[in-house]
């Protein structure tokens, strides 16, 4: 029987879940990551973006400092969740993580997720070459006899098929494989963006990276879920922007490439607007 005592019970609970329903709604996206008290990044290998010790199994990496420091920012743990680059999408659309480094905004993905304003910051169309070889612009690779090894269905190989069309272009399912033929000198050159280029380097101990001209240079960025509020996008974009510009951003590159034994003296970095 609905007696008047059950029928004050449960307005009592209907007042008390509208309540807390509106409060949750009240909630903005930043308050979410800071009252969880952790910062949930995505781990995708990919060195020096993200590294995993295969002894420690400790993430190392540009996108790992970068991390860090967001999370001290905030007030909150750094935690790191491991994913893949193809699965990162969906990782921050199922609310599996927070962000995710290294992500360039392009129109497919901007219609799950979203991206802060400024890019995180740049990297360039880069050839690794020999260590006998003078190389200023691309038009010194697109020549009759040279080889150069792209990864295939990258956005590099594109660029290069439209950039060198008397080159001979070798495509390798992988980079390290790419890489693999240029230790052995069955091409003469790969292209890729520079920064992975330049850890290559430090593995297989010859060649040099360079940027040849007209540079292309590419924005990057950081994935974030799609939120009601641009609280947390906002956050995420005066952060980016400022480490960018005060030069945190390449201080955390070159201290990291110089654990690879790499002098960061001597390689391209990340900020456009000193590429030469």
């Amino acid at each position: 029987m609905f007696t008047r005592r059950k029928m004050i019970q449960a307005a009592a609970a209907a007042v008390f879940s509208l309540s807390a329903m509106s409060s949750a709604i009240a909630q903005t996206a930043l308050e979410t990551v800071t009252q969880r008290g952790a910062l949930r990044v995505g781990m995708a290998a990919a060195d020096p973006w993200f590294y995993k010790d295969p002894i420690s199994e400790e993430w190392a990496g540009v996108g790992v400092q970068m991390g860090q420091a967001m999370a001290a920012e905030l007030g909150v743990e750094f935690v790191p969740v491991e994913t893949t680059w193809a699965n990162s999408v969906a990782a921050i659309q199922a609310g599996q993580i927070d962000l995710m480094f290294v992500l360039d905004p392009t129109d497919e993905r901007k219609k799950a997720i979203d991206f802060p304003d400024h890019p995180l910051f740049y990297y360039a169309m880069g050839a690794l070459i020999q260590d006998d070889m003078k190389i200023s612009d691309w038009q010194d690779l697109n020549v009759e006899g040279t080889t150069v090894g792209v990864t295939l269905g990258t956005t590099v190989d594109r660029l290069l098929t439209e950039t060198l069309p008397n080159a001979k272009i070798e495509r390798f399912a992988s980079n390290d494989e790419a890489i693999a033929a240029f230790a052995s000198r069955r091409v003469d050159a790969v292209s890729q963006f520079h920064p992975a280029l330049i850890v290559q380097v430090s593995r297989i101990g010859t060649g040099s990276v360079v940027l040849p001209k007209p540079i292309h240079a590419v924005p990057t960025s950081v994935g974030l879920p799609k939120a009601a509020d641009s609280s947390f996008k906002d956050w995420v974009d005066d952060f980016i922007t400022k480490s960018y510009e005060s030069g945190k951003t390449t201080e955390i590159f070159e201290t990291y490439i110089a654990t690879k034994g790499i002098d960061p003296a001597k390689v391209p970095g990340l900020v456009k607007e000193e590429w030469k």
